[in-house]
């Protein structure tokens, strides 16, 4: 038997073996983020498709002052769905999409609404130097019976 011949071929099965090896392994870590950012955006789309389809939040939010709504939703975003007299309808979207998260969620998420015709819709201050961010979007107008057509953009971020 010649040991040489074997020990060359033994090696070039083995690097064969490490080279699958490590294709494997690279390919299903890919595979695993994609899940999951695939996961966060059906969770954002779910939610914001509910609230799209509730027509009590469909007028608050059309009829709603933006910069004044927002600021609101800024305000008591820490107050855990206490109510405030202020603007109710404001806090009802908030606590609504609270409770559709998974609890590790819960504390950090964002919202905020704009005009389409507005550039400045963008990420919330509150978010601050996450390193991963998820938005979704939904454009949302008054319902056909409403003669006031002012659609605007529900944002929503999670971090």
């Amino acid at each position: 038997m010649n040991k040489r011949g074997f020990i060359k071929t033994l090696e070039a099965v083995l690097a064969v073996i490490i080279v699958f090896l490590f294709i494997y392994y690279l390919g299903r870590s890919g595979g695993e983020d994609a899940r999951f950012v695939q996961g966060i955006r059906s969770l954002e789309e779910s939610v914001l498709n509910e609230i799209s389809k509730d027509d009590s939040f469909r007028e608050c939010i059309v009829n709603s002052d933006v910069t004044v709504f927002n600021q609101i939703v800024d305000d008591f975003q820490a107050s855990n769905c206490i109510s405030i007299p202020q603007d109710k309808c404001a806090k009802d979207i908030d606590c609504y999409i609270e409770g559709s998260l998974p609890l590790r969620y819960r504390e950090k998420y964002a919202f905020t609404i704009c005009s389409p015709s507005d550039p400045g819709c963008s990420l919330p201050g509150s978010i601050g130097g996450s390193k991963e961010v998820y938005t979704s979007a939904v454009i949302i107008s008054s319902s056909l019976n409403d003669a006031k057509y002012s659609p605007r953009i529900l944002r929503m971020w999670l971090y």
